[in-house]
């Protein structure tokens, strides 16, 4: 447990409170206007991940929140719903809380929160630092908190920078500055100090150069130092999971993201931008080739330039291998055997796009679609991978022809539809069923892109090159019927919530070495 007896009713009302500010204020547009401070300051330098709220966003955004509140939890107003719900909270016998008189005049513009001492399961360190117009109106409120408290919790100071530690426990909660700071120990209190005395984060050189790329609207960030992480471990990543990143060129240790959520009318948008990449990330735009998806998929995907990707990942996965089970060099010796050189194959290869259809799971269908540069080179490709089938005595491999020529491969695991990869023209087909493989190859009358969700999806990236597609309803009703009873039960409290997105849309584009990735979820009412 974090806090015990009597320290809880303190902690509660302070630090719940500094919490709940962020949708307080932005709800109901209070607050007294703030110096602009850096929480990140307080924050150690190493910090691995790092959340920081926005506490007075602009009229529009404000406006927006309540919208949201309004549309998902039938809350009118969210920021009014949260200061009764922590005015009534926990508190005791004669105890009184007015968040408006009490906390809103010294309340600051940004509230700050850092995790570190991550073992691969859990976090150790626990910081929070919320930004005050009046430090001393700030201090007597924690004061006057501690005397209701009975006076039982030990006073304390730190170069200069006094606190209050629960007793008989660890948590801490003082003045650091112009800022309320809590530390989950006194410890931690400690680290923010020396932060603030020194050099905090907002001096480490990786989140300034992350935090440049983020997004400057929303109501809050979350930092993520992904290279950090892994440091704090103190273990190698798994020979399985080195080969993956290998495949999808990406190297995480040297790699930082940042998150930023911005409400807008009827909508949710995430923005999350990164240096994963061990490449320049392609500028192509695959949207054409989405909007040719059939109207009836519930899920839609499409990637420009897939070949150079697949090329560079699958060149240097080969060079790599993976220990105890394929040795360097081994796969691109098999692709030699087959005809093809891994430094080339990229070059086959234009843009990717694929789709799920279906109402359940007798009619779930789905199909990947792979431009190739020649109708020549297609029919090599897949010939060459049947041969390959046949040649190692693969059980349930078919010859086709026709319209797509390739082979069709049974499997138990697969259930009672053959998974079909066939050649027709320009493009290579891996589809579900032969109707899932049909659609992909057919003009379709009625297109995904001239559906009104992905319509809307696409004019909420404006810009952004959309990649992905969800329809909301249709999706969720496709994976209710392949949940299990327990599943279901399991899925029956987010029901109410899922029941509200109407789309889902997904795109990036790239900026030298960043890759900004945008996430829009539609709402319905």
């Amino acid at each position: 447990m974090l806090v015990q007896p009597k320290f809880p009713k303190l902690l509660f009302v302070s630090i719940a409170a500094v919490l709940a500010a962020a949708l307080v204020v932005a709800g109901c547009g209070g607050g007294s206007g703030g110096g602009g401070g850096e929480p990140a300051g307080l924050m150690p330098k190493k910090a691995p991940v790092y959340l920081e709220a926005n506490l007075q966003p602009d009229g529009k955004t404000s406006e927006a929140l309540n919208g949201i509140a309004q549309t998902v939890l039938g809350i009118e107003n969210i920021g009014e719903f949260v200061a009764e719900e922590l005015e009534q909270a926990a508190l005791g016998e004669g105890e009184k809380l007015n968040f408006e008189e009490d906390v809103e005049p010294w309340l600051g513009e940004k509230v700050g929160l850092y995790l570190a001492g991550y073992d691969g399961n859990e976090f150790s360190g626990v910081g929070m630092a919320l930004e005050t117009t009046d430090s001393g109106a700030a201090e007597g409120f924690i004061e006057e908190r501690v005397a209701q408290n009975g006076g039982g919790d030990e006073a304390g100071e730190f170069e200069g920078h006094k606190y209050y530690e629960e007793p008989d426990g660890e948590a801490v909660l003082g003045m650091i500055g112009d800022y309320v700071a809590f530390g989950e120990t006194k410890g931690d209190f400690e680290e923010m100090v020396k932060a603030f005395e020194g050099e905090g984060l907002n001096e480490a050189p990786q989140f300034k150069e992350a935090m440049e790329g983020a997004s400057d609207e929303g109501v809050g960030n979350v930092y993520v130092d992904i290279g950090g992480l892994i440091k704090e471990t103190r273990s190698a990543l798994p020979p399985e999971t080195e080969a993956f990143l290998d495949l999808v060129q990406i190297e995480p240790r040297q790699a930082t993201a940042v998150a930023t959520v911005i409400p807008r009318t009827d909508q949710i948008e995430l923005d999350v931008s990164s240096n994963l990449g061990k490449t320049v990330p392609t500028q192509g735009d695959a949207t054409a080739a989405l909007e040719a998806l059939p109207a009836t998929a519930v899920l839609g995907f499409a990637s420009a330039d897939f070949g150079k990707a697949f090329g560079e990942g699958v060149e240097a996965f080969s060079e790599n291998g993976v220990p105890g089970q394929l040795e360097p060099g081994e796969l691109g010796a098999a692709f030699e055997a087959m005809g093809l050189d891994l430094k080339t194959l990229g070059e086959s290869f234009g843009d990717l796009s694929g789709f799920v259809e279906g109402t359940s799971e007798s009619n779930l269908g789905g199909a990947l679609v792979v431009e190739a540069k020649d109708a020549e080179t297609a029919k090599s490709m897949v010939a060459r991978i049947g041969l390959l089938l046949r040649g190692t005595n693969t059980p349930g491999v078919t010859a086709i022809n026709g319209n797509l020529s390739g082979f069709s491969v049974r499997v138990p695991e697969l259930g009672s539809k053959p998974l079909i990869v066939g050649a027709a023209g320009e493009k290579i087909v891996v589809a579900y069923g032969p109707q899932a493989a049909a659609q992909a190859l057919r003009s379709q009358a009625k297109t995904l892109g001239s559906t009104s969700g992905f319509e809307a999806a696409k004019g909420a990236l404006g810009s952004t090159p959309m990649t992905t597609f969800v329809s909301g309803g249709p999706m969720l009703s496709l994976v209710e019927t392949l949940l299990s009873p327990e599943e279901l039960a399991e899925l029956d409290e987010a029901r109410p919530y899922l029941e509200k997105v109407d789309y889902i849309g997904v795109g990036s584009e790239a900026e030298g070495k960043t890759t900004t990735a945008k996430l829009v979820v539609g709402l319905t009412r």
